[in-house]
């Protein structure tokens, strides 16, 4: 899952050095820019944004408690925010501890300091939805076209699934896949069809001598699920959460 971040400072060189600096430890991050705050919110009230790095100069008291509203959402809605300044004025510091603003960030810094930041703010667990889940020996079949691709399950959740698969040279990475899961509960073969998914993202696992892919893992998410597979999809999701409950009785 991508970051997404806004930069807002009145100064367009100093919204390129930021940017710099998080293109250059980021690689995750998709950037976006605003001159100030109405164009800030404009942005956060069209998308979600998980952080906002913001200048001292062009922000004032009205967005600093938009942003402790921000704040106070679930995990999964909350936008983090990230104040720079070149001064380090305690009265300024106090006052953002008094919104919720816990992070402050002074300048000029090494890129390495602000990427450390961002990835401790911005973790793939709180950027996330909905839980993953994992279940032993669950595998899944990718069909495109007349083709079918065999790959087993590493996690799931009600929005996608992440497989690991032999790579296929007949696959086309940018067109969408049909994908039908299987789960065995309590020894019945329960499966899941008709799971119509776009991938996401790559990860090359293990390759062939010549250096070509030989393993992969193939992050999908779901477009369109049928009403009975949704269905189905929560009885596994019960049967994980019920024996993670059984297991901690027995902690």
């Amino acid at each position: 899952m991508a970051r997404n971040i806004i930069i807002m400072d009145s100064s367009a060189s100093m919204r390129r050095i930021i940017r710099t600096m998080i293109q250059a430890t980021v690689n995750d991050a998709v950037v976006s820019e605003a001159v100030d705050v109405e164009e800030a919110e404009g942005l956060l009230a069209d998308a979600h944004y998980h952080l906002v790095i913001f200048s001292k100069e062009s922000s004032d008291k009205n967005w600093l408690e938009f942003a402790q509203k921000q704040l106070a959402l679930p995990e999964g809605q909350r936008t983090n925010f990230i104040p720079f300044s070149s001064t380090r004025k305690q009265d300024y510091i106090e006052e953002l501890k008094r919104h919720g603003l816990k992070e402050y960030l002074t300048i000029p810094c090494a890129p390495n300091t602000l990427g450390e930041l961002i990835t401790r703010l911005c973790t793939p667990f709180s950027m996330r939805k909905t839980r993953r889940y994992s279940f032993p020996d669950a595998i899944a079949s990718l069909e495109q076209g007349s083709n079918s691709f065999p790959a087993e399950v590493v996690n799931f959740s009600e929005g996608g699934v992440l497989c690991e698969l032999d790579a296929p040279a007949l696959f086309n990475w940018s067109m969408p896949v049909m994908i039908n899961m299987e789960f065995c509960l309590d020894g019945v073969t329960l499966e899941i069809p008709g799971l119509y998914s776009v991938a996401r993202r790559l990860m090359v696992v293990d390759a062939n001598p010549d250096y070509s892919p030989r393993t992969i893992r193939l992050a999908c998410r779901f477009i369109s699920i049928p009403e009975e597979s949704k269905n189905q999809l929560g009885v596994v999701f019960q049967v994980i959460e019920k024996q993670e409950n059984q297991l901690g009785h027995e902690a």
